[in-house]
């Protein structure tokens, strides 16, 4: 795709086209594009990952999505520089892996730290898999008596949760507890999923409970562009037809995030024809390799970002 007229706009003019939704519940607004730390802590040079958390901020993106461990934990760092001056004017969501409450305490102090913040806008409970996790996450001295201390002292401000394996078990989750938002896969491929699908099983109790969903696998994981599926336009096309707040894109540079902002601004709706269109074009035999994080028979999943 090419981005020369893309560079060339100024960041104003960007703003005014990335268009933002409803965040649930909080009270938010949302823009439908966010920043995914994975890239940003991945990049050798830390000047050019600030450089492109910066320019994602100047195209109109708020929400910038964050985790503790790992190159996310280092992307914690590059926000907390790149959004000196404009903390009150971004969404912070980031992550806790852990499910004692003395292991994402000593999580949410180090994400505090590195972000530069008072305060968490968007805390989650990062990818519950089975029922064992729920179990633990609700018991005695698990990961929800640190989130609710958290919150009652101003640390937290939203609660939410995030799964990548089984819709059953997320849609379990958030019946359980009055969650603010969810982080989900959703893609044509997830779509195209007949066994296991979160756009079908989990998202419709999502939207009734009018949590802030947040797309997250939304290319496979760079999978359906490499496999020659789809299009970027036409995977982000079809996220944005479904009832979301935002969809976290991952971003190497500022040429990227220029691009992903013009089709956030410019982008025309999907039509029911065009999606289903989308959705015969995958296979059930591809499902497998393009969506790794959910677990198949005699293959569990990965321990997904």
């Amino acid at each position: 795709m090419k981005t020369a007229t893309a560079a060339a706009l100024s960041p104003a003019a960007w703003a005014a086209g990335v268009p933002r939704r409803p965040f649930g519940k909080t009270g938010l607004e949302v823009s439908i594009l966010s920043l995914g730390g994975a890239e940003v802590g991945r990049l050798d040079d830390a000047g050019a990952a600030i450089q492109v958390v910066r320019r994602c901020y100047e195209l109109g993106v708020n929400y910038f999505d964050t985790a503790a461990s790992g190159a996310y934990g280092l992307s914690q760092v590059r926000y907390g520089e790149a959004l000196k001056g404009i903390r009150d004017k971004v969404i912070l969501g980031t992550k806790t892996r852990h499910r004692t409450a003395t292991q994402a305490e000593i999580d949410l102090t180090q994400s505090l730290g590195n972000l530069k913040t008072d305060r968490i806008d968007v805390y989650q409970v990062h990818n519950v898999m089975n029922q064992e996790d729920v179990e633990f996450i609700f018991g005695p001295k698990g990961v929800m008596e640190m989130i609710e201390k958290a919150k009652k002292a101003g640390k937290i401000r939203f609660v939410g949760v995030t799964g990548h394996a089984d819709p059953q078990i997320l849609s379990k989750i958030i019946s359980l507890y009055d969650f603010d938002t969810i982080l989900l896969p959703l893609s044509l491929t997830d779509g195209a999923n007949k066994e296991k699908s979160f756009e079908r099983e989990t998202l419709p109790l999502a939207r009734k409970k009018n949590l802030g969903i947040i797309a997250m696998k939304t290319l496979g994981g760079g999978r359906i562009l490499t496999s020659r599926k789809a299009t970027l336009e036409e995977c982000l096309r079809y996220v944005w037809r479904l009832p979301i707040s935002t969809a976290v894109l991952g971003c190497q540079d500022a040429p990227q995030a220029e691009a992903d902002a013009r089709l956030a601004g410019t982008a025309g709706p999907m039509t029911a024809a065009e999606a289903e269109d989308l959705r015969r074009r995958i296979s059930e035999d591809e499902l497998a390799g393009l969506e790794p994080w959910k677990p198949e028979a005699g293959r569990p999943a990965y321990l997904a970002d």
